[in-house]
């Protein structure tokens, strides 16, 4: 099973489609996991800390904010083997450069805790996945 942060934005919710339509097993998780609208046969849950059977993360800096440490310390732990980081093209500039930073993105922040974290990782650049 696949852990899914950020489950309704731009980038998650396309990718828990791709995911899904590929026959994998997906929890979700959300805000407001009743009005999500996600497709059927997906989990949702309101907090991360739900690691029963699952085997990889897909962590969402904004969605973490600054607890992606303790986020991935609790899926090692609790059995999960690699995670997909989410960052962007500017993650070596200085963070006061980095307009996303001032939202709450915290791309460096998530890349290195993935890094640090003792689990396979990689990290992908999400651009918006726009309907054509």
């Amino acid at each position: 099973m696949i852990l899914v942060t950020g489950a309704t934005g731009l980038v998650a919710r396309p990718l828990i489609e791709l995911l899904v339509a590929e026959g994998a097993r997906v929890r979700a998780v959300s805000r407001s996991p009743q009005t999500a609208g996600l497709p059927d046969g997906v989990e949702a849950v309101a907090r991360p800390g739900v690691f029963d059977g699952v085997s990889a993360l897909f962590l969402h800096p904004r969605a973490v904010a600054r607890g992606a440490v303790e986020l991935l310390d609790l899926a090692r732990r609790h059995g999960v083997r690699r995670v997909v980081a989410l960052s962007a093209s500017n993650v070596d500039d200085d963070l006061a450069e980095q307009p996303s930073h001032s939202r709450g993105d915290r791309n460096k922040e998530a890349e290195q805790a993935s890094v640090d974290s003792g689990l396979e990782w990689v990290s992908v650049f999400g651009s918006l996945c726009l309907p054509k």
